[in-house]
């Protein structure tokens, strides 16, 4: 019987949340990044992107629905994750923001009110990727976008798009705001995607410590612990324990 082939891939470049799955995130899976207010969701996300564009040349494309992007590139390089300081990596690194979705639709001579905002968002993307060939896709949120998809019908939208970002090959990174006592995985994006990982805030004393855990990751042997979860230098760590 021949060997199985192992699996492809893709690194989050966060030290020590690697080794606590197998090495990255499946090629191809859509993984969604879930936690309260404030728990550096995006900044997570962006940094998956930011050093697989740096490290491995993998492009990437940043959608964001809630902040500018203007606004969320500040953010980033306020941090130490400037995609302008090194030649051509801007290039690897994309942004779309909700104003641009805005202006299709206009164009379209659609309704907001009635427009299908990930079928929108999804058509933008493969427009982006049929000129610029992209590895891995953020969404940045889910939460921005069900506020504004027509009577808040979710469900089968958000199919459609999974399935679509799987189609293309895209490794997918969807971020969900969800309240800190909801169990992980219980919303309709925890069903449909192929991992969660899972931030939360507690308190410590006099002060707020984040914790990360590796809820679900098909085709991967993960832990399952919590594991502080920091920022240093403009890197980010998983303290493991």
């Amino acid at each position: 019987m021949a060997a199985t082939p192992p699996i492809e891939r893709i690194p989050t470049f966060v030290e020590g949340l690697d080794r606590k799955m197998e090495g990255g995130i499946p090629k191809g899976a859509v993984v969604v990044i879930e936690g309260g207010a404030g728990c550096m969701k995006s900044t997570l996300a962006y940094s998956m992107l930011h050093f697989n564009a740096l490290r491995s040349e993998r492009p990437g494309m940043y959608i964001t629905i809630e902040q500018p992007a203007n606004e969320i590139e500040a953010q980033m390089t306020h941090i130490g994750m400037d995609r302008r300081a090194v030649p051509g990596l801007s290039d690897r690194l994309s942004f779309l923001d909700l104003g641009q979705v805005r202006s299709v639709i206009a164009q379209l001579g659609e309704n907001e009110e009635e427009a299908d905002w990930l079928a929108s968002i999804l058509g933008q993307v493969k427009l982006h990727i049929a000129s610029h060939p992209t590895d891995l896709l953020v969404l940045d949120s889910l939460n921005g976008v069900f506020a504004l998809q027509r009577d808040n019908e979710v469900r089968l939208p958000l199919f459609h798009f999974v399935t679509e970002l799987k189609a293309l090959g895209l490794t997918s990174i969807l971020i969900h705001e969800v309240a800190t006592n909801q169990a992980g995985g219980e919303s309709a994006a925890g069903f449909l995607a192929d991992g969660i990982i899972r931030v939360e805030r507690k308190r410590v004393d006099e002060s707020v410590a984040l914790l990360l855990s590796v809820t679900k990751m098909r085709k991967t042997a993960h832990e399952h612990g919590y594991y502080p979860f920091i920022i240093r230098h403009g890197k980010l760590e998983v303290v493991a324990k």
